[in-house]
């Protein structure tokens, strides 16, 4: 609804009238009051972040000890296995093999790739060692990777042996530089080492990982009683694997990265819970040493850690401190100002009224204003000029002095209805609406309702436009669609009757000339033979032509039953109802598709194509091929053969109607059927065109993706 008035804004009504002015101490009031409010929110948030970033602090704390403690007891996991090679002089596969099965790693002890014992060896322990554990049925080991070295530490058990970790079977660990460090200094403390970021021998192409490993130092004293390194009791590890299973659910706020070494270098970085994000709301470094090598764990949040309760509670006291404000200033700006908006109101609205009607005057559509007793306050210029009454005949009557008398009194009540619920709308769908002009006469119109509100009282616009135009266009329109059927009508009617009534005689010619035939079949000369059989070729092309043409009239005005159908199907049948010949073939090059469509008019467009491609080649045998491919929303398919082609200068000469490029005694045919396949593409809103370079003809036309019922 339209309100003709004045905003209650106290900034706009500063505009309007700028002799008044706010007093100074209410300013200072409020500046204070401000300065109070901002100081104690921007304390308690300050203390409620402080609280929220000591949660996330902790947090941190919990997840180092997490990852310290996990890495701790894989470390007891492995002073296990230790212990068995200790307390025996030859454990044996099967031996490992029970004792990692019976440790449940993937129960237990989540995360650990495996666990595995690997042999130091000399140059000369390599071949012999090899070799022996050929004899135990791993004909294919190899200790690797090849070349001489001085010291050899090859990989013999590994638990669970499966296939990913099959690929580290027979691996000389410290031929590589980053596992060597890490055997020396196991070898050098005794305790357990973890090696720098690698990547495992394990790793495929897929799903790689960053990886690490952990070392415990076997040691056997020998004759002399002195200590000698005898191998390594060891476990992989796959970053990815491992954290995940550490951080679970209990960590899920928390985004963590760990990289190798003490610096956040993104080339060390060995994990990454998820894509680092733009905006990081707490950070955190901190360093975590496992095994004489140190990580330095990066944990960031892009939520805050403060609780729903002190977030409710921080929204409530700026709430609280915006509303006193803003209510504080509400009651001493109005207090004010009352008085002076009481004196300024009555003359701004008059003068805003004013101005609405000059906007009413300038518009090109009559407008007339109706108050809600249906008495005419305002008609504008074109008012005057539609009606034929001047302005002072109108002012002050009833809007049904413009209405005919035979709808007085349903306007008056639709009027009385329309008040009770004001609504603007549009009431140009109705075709019975008429305005009646001072000499009697009715002109059509459209009407559309806005409701307004005066100073004293609702109103409604009633904006009106002749539309007597309009409607002699619709009519003359629609008179001519009509004109238009029955001609339509006609011309079926004449091509199907023309066509009944010349096939008769050409089915009596017919007739005759087979009885001719048969009479004269012994005495009958070659030259009469001859004659004959050229009155009964005359008469087949007559009518295939008569079918011909009455097709062609019927394309694109006879409604197309939509069907699903399956045009690798379809090609398939219309190509054997006109092959005739076994030696033609057909070759479907791409996925044809399935899809609702027009099937009688697509199976008449191949099958014109494939007669034409049959029909005029040159040779006893070829191969026609079909495509599609999708355009926006079209299928373009494509019917190729192999015969002698069609110069340029013909291809829009075969799409014309009764056009042969061959005479029809050389080759029988209506010259109707490229003409009726591009009347029949064209009428459901495709295109056809040929592509032709010396041998080979390629038709190709446009069929839509989807068809309206009645296309």
């Amino acid at each position: 609804m339209v309100k003709v008035a004045v905003s209650s804004d106290p900034q706009k009504i500063d505009q309007e009238f700028p002799e008044f002015s706010i007093p100074l101490s209410l300013w200072l009031v409020m500046a204070f009051a401000l300065v109070f409010i901002l100081v104690g929110g921007y304390l308690f948030n300050f203390y409620i972040e402080q609280r929220g970033q000591e949660r996330f602090e902790f947090q941190t704390r919990l997840l180092k000890n997490a990852i310290s403690d996990r890495m701790r007891t894989y470390e007891q996991v492995l002073r296990g296995g230790l212990g068995l090679f200790m307390s025996s002089s030859n454990v044996t596969r099967e031996e490992w093999h029970h004792y990692v099965l019976n440790a449940r790693l993937n129960e237990f002890y989540p995360g650990i790739q495996g666990m595995g014992y690997s042999q130091f060896l000399t140059a000369a322990q390599v071949a012999p060692e090899e070799q022996a554990i050929r004899n135990e049925g791993f004909l294919d080991y190899q200790i690797h990777p090849e070349g001489q070295r001085e010291r050899y530490l090859a990989i013999v058990y590994l638990e669970p042996f499966d296939w990913r970790n099959r690929r580290a079977f027979g691996y000389d660990m410290y031929s590589e530089p980053v596992r060597r460090k890490a055997i020396d200094r196991a070898l050098a403390t005794g305790e357990a080492a973890i090696s720098g970021r690698i990547t495992l021998v394990q790793e495929t192409g897929q799903d790689q990982q960053a990886g690490f490993l952990m070392y415990l130092p076997l040691f056997k004293e020998n004759p002399n009683g002195q200590r000698q390194a005898q191998g390594m009791v060891y476990a992989p590890f796959r970053m990815n694997n491992l954290m995940e299973n550490i951080i679970g659910d209990r960590f899920s706020m928390l985004q963590l990265e760990i990289y190798d070494g003490t610096a956040a270098d993104g080339a060390e970085l060995m994990y990454r819970s998820s894509p680092r994000p733009a905006a990081i709301y707490h950070n955190n470094e901190t360093l975590l040493e496992i095994g004489g090598h140190q990580w330095l764990l990066v944990t960031h949040s892009t939520t805050s850690y403060v609780s729903a309760t002190e977030s409710l509670q921080r929204a409530l006291l700026l709430a609280f401190g915006g509303s006193f404000w803003i209510l504080l200033f509400y009651f001493l700006y109005h207090n004010a100002k009352a008085r002076f908006k009481e004196s300024q109101l009555a003359q701004a609205l008059l003068e805003n009224e004013e101005r609405f009607r000059l906007v009413i005057e300038a518009s090109p559509s009559a407008m007339v204003i109706v108050d809600h007793n249906g008495v005419m306050t305002l008609v504008n210029a074109h008012a005057e000029q539609l009606f034929k009454y001047s302005r002072d005949e109108m002012l002050g009557q009833g809007i049904n002095m413009l209405l005919p008398a035979a709808q007085h009194s349903h306007h008056s009540h639709y009027m009385t209805k329309y008040f009770q619920q004001p609504i603007a709308k549009n009431m140009s769908s109705r075709d019975d609406l008429y305005g009646q002009c001072s000499d009697g006469s009715l002109v059509a119109v459209e009407v559309g309702l806005t409701p307004v509100m005066f100073s004293n009282g609702p109103a409604v616009l009633a904006t009106i436009n002749d539309i007597s135009q309009r409607k002699q266009v619709e009519q003359e329109k629609a008179r001519h669609t009509t004109e238009l059927e029955r001609i339509n009508s006609e011309l079926d009617s004449f091509a199907y009757i023309a066509s009944h009534d010349l096939k008769s005689p050409l089915r009596g010619i017919e007739q005759l000339s087979d009885w001719l035939s048969e009479d004269l079949a012994d005495n009958a000369s070659d030259t009469v033979q001859k004659y004959l059989r050229l009155i009964r070729s005359r008469v087949q092309r007559m009518e295939l032509l008569l079918d011909g043409l009455l097709t062609f009239s019927r394309i694109g005005r006879v409604d197309a039953q939509l069907v699903m159908t399956d045009t690798r199907q379809l090609v398939d049948e219309v190509f054997s109802l006109v092959n005739m010949q076994p030696s033609y073939h057909l070759e479907i090059e791409t996925e044809l598709p399935e899809f609702v469509t027009a099937r009688v008019p697509l199976e008449l467009v191949f099958r014109n194509l494939f007669s034409n491609a049959i029909k005029h080649h040159d040779k006893d045998g070829g191969v026609i091929c079909v495509s599609c491919r999708e355009q926006h929303d079209h299928y373009c398919f494509c019917v190729a053969d192999d015969g002698p082609g069609i110069p340029e200068a013909f291809h829009d000469k075969v799409f014309a109607i009764f056009q042969t490029l061959r005479p029809r005694d050389e080759v029988e045919g209506s010259g109707l059927g490229l003409s009726l396949v591009r009347k029949c593409v064209e009428s459901f809103g495709g295109r056809i065109w040929l592509e032709s370079e010396g041998r080979g003809s390629r038709f190709c036309f446009t069929w839509p993706k989807t068809l309206k019922e009645q296309q």
